[in-house]
């Protein structure tokens, strides 16, 4: 089956399956993608990882008519949905919403990751899931950092998916390609990894990256807006 994927812009994704949109940490939306998508017939399916600004907007509530099911951290600050609409989970939650597989995974931040099985396809998005190693701070943070990111990426273990939204953040320097890089070595992505949480210059993939993982396939979005069958 093919995903029609489009960049809202930071961390945020459309997905369009053969019978849903399932829209990821939208907080911004400068094309109107979303609302554009509210004319048509497909239901909406709201992901927020955690409550950060740039992760989290109340405005998902406008959109409930369209909403078949709003998926929420537990410690998101959101309950502007019907009852039967809103599932809340905590990391390592998994829920059935129909034929649809969601699990929660854990963030080496606030809120957690999610992995999305539905209409035969499997979808990951790492909210804040990231190597946050900042150059300037204590040995001891970078050192618990890394610790928290390796225990994180041992419950993902063998996992295999068909896309992935992963942050490459620019802000981290000469350690952007650290957590991506670990990532897959943990998980598989089969069809397209995708990069967000840029914070800066979209990630242009070093010759390191390059010659570990030749055979994987990126699609790498520039402005909100931008996007991709795959």
């Amino acid at each position: 089956m093919t995903l029609h994927v489009t960049y809202l812009g930071h961390s945020g994704f459309t997905v369009e399956t053969d019978t849903k949109v399932l829209v990821f940490d939208y907080y911004q939306d400068d094309q109107q993608v979303v609302r554009s998508y509210a004319q048509g017939n497909k239901p909406f399916w709201f992901f927020v990882t955690h409550w950060h600004n740039d992760h989290f907007n109340r405005h998902i509530a406008d959109f409930a008519q369209q909403t078949e099911a709003y998926i929420i951290n537990k410690d998101v600050p959101f309950r502007q949905a019907e009852q039967d609409k809103l599932h809340t989970l905590d990391v390592y939650d998994t829920i059935h919403v129909g034929e649809t597989i969601i699990t929660q995974f854990g963030s080496t931040d606030e809120g957690g990751s999610f992995l999305v099985k539905t209409d035969g396809v499997s979808i990951f998005h790492a909210g804040d899931l990231n190597w946050w190693h900042w150059e300037g701070d204590t040995a001891e943070n970078n050192e618990n950092a890394k610790r928290m990111y390796a225990a994180e990426l041992e419950k993902l273990d063998g996992l295999t998916v068909d896309v992935a939204f992963f942050p490459v953040d620019a802000r981290l320097d000469y350690a952007r390609e650290w957590g991506v890089t670990a990532f897959l070595k943990h998980v598989k992505v089969t069809q397209c990894l995708v990069p967000m949480h840029y914070f800066g210059a979209p990630w242009t993939p070093s010759r390191a990256f390059t010659d570990q993982y030749p055979q994987q396939h990126l699609w790498i979005p520039i402005h909100s807006g931008d996007s991709t069958n795959v």
